[in-house]
């Protein structure tokens, strides 16, 4: 077990991330990028703006304009999921797979159909990430099943043929957007608050591949300013969060290290 979640499962007080700084991110650099923009760290901490690569083709027509999030593992294999709205303004979360580069995608798979809001396609897209090391691929995103509207986090073992049962985030009733990245048996989703008036990041770490989230709500950005829109990185035990300001829209950069 790591370190962390030894820490996590005897409820000790220190904070599990060691935070090194806080800055501003590029602008001119996300607006290249547009809404592909995202955020990559080394091993040493130092963070930058990137642009996520595309594949040769999308995988599905009929999806909720702007929800199709798609991650690539290594050799050409491309993993997508959107939303898919219903007759009744539910939706769908559906997943599918690439082996060639996403020139041909398999059947689309649904990997959430818990959805009982009535919202369409007005919401978030969700985040996705495949990680190469385990081949498990990770979604977060916001959905409003019988219980209550929530950020969750769902994983797959086996190339999205089976989703795992999703794990709340948080719970609350504003539609949010998550970010999420993996290595190895550690996923981190960072997210808005999905609570009236709150508009902040947090952070969930879970060192159980997606099984569980051993660390939540981890304060990210300031209390005092609202945030949207975060992107999240991890290499090795340094990791970066990326968001959004409403105040002049600046774009706001914290990085750390997993203790």
């Amino acid at each position: 077990m790591t370190l962390a979640g030894a820490c996590a499962l005897a409820a000790c007080e220190r904070e599990p991330v060691e935070w090194r700084e806080r800055a501003r991110l590029d602008a001119a650099a996300i607006a290249a990028a547009g809404p592909a923009w995202r955020i990559d760290v080394d091993e040493h901490g130092i963070a930058r703006v990137a642009r996520d690569p595309a594949p040769a083709a999308a995988p599905v027509a009929a999806a909720c304009p702007g929800s199709v999030a798609v991650a690539r593992e290594r050799d050409g294999v491309w993993h997508a999921a959107w939303f898919r709205a219903r007759d009744d303004s539910s939706v769908v979360l559906l997943a599918a797979r690439s082996r060639d580069g996403g020139v041909t995608w398999t059947a689309p798979m649904p990997a959430d159909d818990r959805d009982r809001g009535r919202r369409g396609c007005t919401r978030p897209a969700p985040a996705m990430v495949a990680d190469s090391t385990t081949g498990f691929v990770h979604v977060a995103y916001y959905l409003e099943p019988d219980g209550g509207g929530a950020v969750w986090l769902v994983h797959s073992m086996d190339d999205g043929a089976s989703w795992h049962p999703p794990l709340a985030l948080m719970f609350g009733a504003d539609p949010a957007g998550a970010g999420v990245a993996a290595s190895g048996d550690t996923v981190l989703a960072a997210f808005e608050s999905p609570n009236a008036n709150e508009g902040w990041i947090d952070l969930a770490i879970s060192v159980s591949a997606g099984h569980a989230i051993e660390q939540r709500l981890i304060a990210v950005s300031s209390r005092s300013v609202p945030a949207r829109a975060p992107r999240v990185a991890l290499r090795g035990r340094a990791f970066a969060v990326a968001w959004i300001t409403a105040i002049g829209a600046l774009a706001m950069v914290r990085t750390g290290a997993l203790r």
